[in-house]
């Protein structure tokens, strides 16, 4: 790898920073906001169970994230883990897909927001269309470059206080729907049973997909290495509490919602294209439902500021190691953050938000790149599952374990590799061109780029290739 002398600044970000901001990217208010609907309509009022199975199902995962950036702590995550492990040229084809992974990200953030608000706007009886969308995206982009631009330490401290408010409200309307019930004596608990599920338990694994892509977004913490403290330490922690963490207080909070109204009714909220949380507040807040919309807004800034923060250093590393112009590589000297990197990640953020809303719609925009980041972050998922026991064996072989690098990569790498092709493949060439196939021609299109980038790099540059 590049020796190159320009570093982030280290020491910005303790564990709690670290597990912030993984918690951020995964965000309390907008997975349940977003993932609700779909888990109640294929197993019914078992929402809590598939939360709790996806946490079970992405620890794995997790925890191979853990034990590698112990030993490898690098903004470059999973580039710089699969070009020790396996080869440079297979790092900067991860590289590649990384970007491609974080990228697309940082682009539904803006769409969420400016979804959310509209409906503020509407709520207000004024209209909303395309113009106040565009609007949004570029409130919210103001706020996401104003904080990233000044240094990492910024966007921590505005992290802390997003998933502050965000849960407070999540949490304050479940318990408010707990002590309702309570008072009537009608608290259920059969939620956390597989037999609440209307279509047992192959309802439960159809919604499994949603549970667990409910946790994609940790591995951001990764990125955070080289600006942590004890990086060794901090890294591995905050990625297993950024999992944990969510996990727990999904299978809480969902419980409380899936109780709160009948389960037919969510199911025809979601039929509806309604947010079931929608008409779960305005049954106990009335009109305070109004901040779920806020939450929305202020949950899908947070993780924007985060994304932008994650892309921006992957592509920082790659740059500075070479296997992208290395105007990248470079920071801004006054607050050592990569300046051209969020640079290009805004600009590439107003694109592919903008235009292919006007053609095809806000919703639709939405739904194709969110299949996208599905493929790419099990992808990722994989290689870093085999990157675990490889690197180990490599570099470590004293210290290899068949728990930790051997048992968990594999159980790791069965699970996504089963989630990859058995439900994305699936799923997405049952349905139409515009809607399924595309995404899979995009994704396949995108890695097939990232192999022609890398061989042609390898010619143009053979001696970074020869770098360890």
């Amino acid at each position: 790898m590049s020796n190159n002398k320009s570093t982030l600044k280290k020491g910005a970000i303790g564990v709690i920073g670290a597990t912030v901001i993984g918690v951020v990217v995964m965000s309390p208010a907008m997975c349940l906001y977003g993932n609700f609907g779909p888990i109640a309509l294929s197993a019914g009022k078992a929402v809590p169970l598939v939360f709790l199975l996806g946490l079970l199902f992405t620890l794995p995962t997790a925890i191979c994230y853990a034990v590698i950036s112990k030993e490898i702590p690098s903004s470059g995550s999973a580039y710089t883990w699969l070009w020790k492990a396996v080869s440079p040229a297979v790092g900067v084809w991860m590289g590649w897909i990384l970007v491609g992974f974080y990228l697309i990200v940082v682009f539904l953030q803006p769409l969420l927001f400016a979804m959310f608000f509209n409906d503020l706007i509407r709520s207000f009886g004024l209209p909303a269309g395309y113009g106040t969308f565009v609007a949004g995206v570029v409130i919210s982009s103001i706020a996401a470059a104003a904080l990233n631009y000044r240094g990492v330490e910024i966007s921590e401290r505005s992290s802390l206080i997003d998933v502050a408010v965000q849960t407070l409200i999540v949490t304050a309307l479940a318990v408010t729907i707990i002590i309702i019930l309570a008072s009537k004596n009608e608290l259920d608990y059969t939620p956390l049973m597989p037999s609440s599920s209307p279509n047992g338990f192959s309802g439960i694994m159809d919604a499994m997909i949603f549970g667990v892509l409910s946790f994609v977004g940790f591995g951001v913490v990764s990125s955070m290495a080289e600006e942590t403290v004890n990086p060794r330490k901090t890294i591995p922690i905050a990625i297993i509490l950024s999992c944990v963490l969510p996990g727990i207080f999904w299978v809480i909070v969902s419980w409380a919602y899936a109780i709160a109204i009948p389960v037919e009714q969510l199911i025809q909220s979601v039929k509806d294209d309604i947010i079931p949380v929608v008409p779960i507040a305005e049954k106990y807040w009335g009109n305070g439902n109004i901040l779920v919309i806020l939450t929305g807004m202020i949950a899908s800034l947070g993780v924007y500021i985060a994304t932008v923060m994650g892309v921006s250093r992957t592509l920082y590393a790659m740059g500075r190691d070479g296997s992208i112009p290395a105007i990248f590589g470079k920071l801004n000297k006054k607050h050592q953050v990569p300046w051209n990197a969020i640079h290009l990640t805004f600009l590439l953020t107003f694109i592919f938000t903008l235009v292919p809303t006007a053609i095809t719609g806000i919703y639709n925009t939405y739904m194709w790149w969110g299949k996208a980041v599905v493929f790419f972050s099990l992808l990722t998922y994989t290689l870093v599952s085999i990157a675990n026991p490889l690197f180990y064996l490599k570099y470590k072989k004293e210290q290899f374990s068949i728990l930790w690098n051997g048992v968990i990569a594999f159980v790791s790498l069965a699970i996504n590799l089963y989630l990859m092709f058995a439900v994305f493949f699936t799923e997405c060439w049952q349905q139409d061109w515009l809607t399924g196939k595309s995404v899979i021609a995009f994704t396949v299109v995108w890695m097939l780029l990232g192999v022609i980038y890398t061989l042609w790099l390898k010619k143009r540059s053979p001696t970074l290739f020869k770098q360890t």
